[in-house]
């Protein structure tokens, strides 16, 4: 082979290799954009939120946990899971999720005491609510460990969230 036979292959040879490297990142960038999933801002919002809620956990009593709205979360955690492709970070949002349903069934019952109580009774229902205390106490303990562990979950997905775009968004 000349260097004219050279001369006059390179064009072709330099065009099939940046038309394949094209597809190749063309198809990268696709695969990477269905393991991040639709509406990425958004679900670092509801991460980000999350956190926030987990943070609150050990600081709040029984009635904060009876809102509707803190029941949803775990289940709009689970659904934004199902809509990503990358398997760590739908492992991170479903344990995330599954620590906030265990904080709502470790959640101490709410205590309903009568204002027409008195006397005797009114001796026993205190008597009740101090060894109630005493065990909500244990419950507390509990939801804050739980909630650590979750934080750490919500810390995991963050960072693959971040991951994620970098490689896609080049962020």
């Amino acid at each position: 082979m000349t260097v004219a036979d050279w001369l006059k292959f390179t064009p072709g040879w330099l065009a099939f290799l940046v038309t394949m490297v094209t597809l190749i990142r063309k198809t990268w960038t696709v695969r990477q954009n269905l393991a991040l999933g639709p509406e990425a801002s958004s679900l670092r919002t509801q991460l980000i939120q999350f956190r926030a809620l987990l943070e609150e956990v050990s600081t709040k009593y029984t009635d904060w946990f009876l809102h509707e709205d803190r029941r949803e979360v775990a289940r709009a955690l689970r659904d934004s899971a199902e809509r990503r492709d990358d398997e760590t970070l739908q492992l991170a949002m479903t344990r995330v999720a599954d620590a906030w349903d265990e904080l709502f069934a470790l959640a101490p019952a709410p205590r309903v005491r009568s204002p027409w109580v008195g006397g005797a009774e009114e001796t026993r229902h205190r008597r009740e609510d101090a060894l109630g205390a005493a065990s909500d106490l244990d419950q507390f303990h509990k939801m804050t460990e739980v909630a650590r562990s979750a934080m750490v979950d919500v810390e995991i997905a963050i960072g693959r969230l971040n991951e994620l775009e970098r490689r896609t968004h080049g962020r």
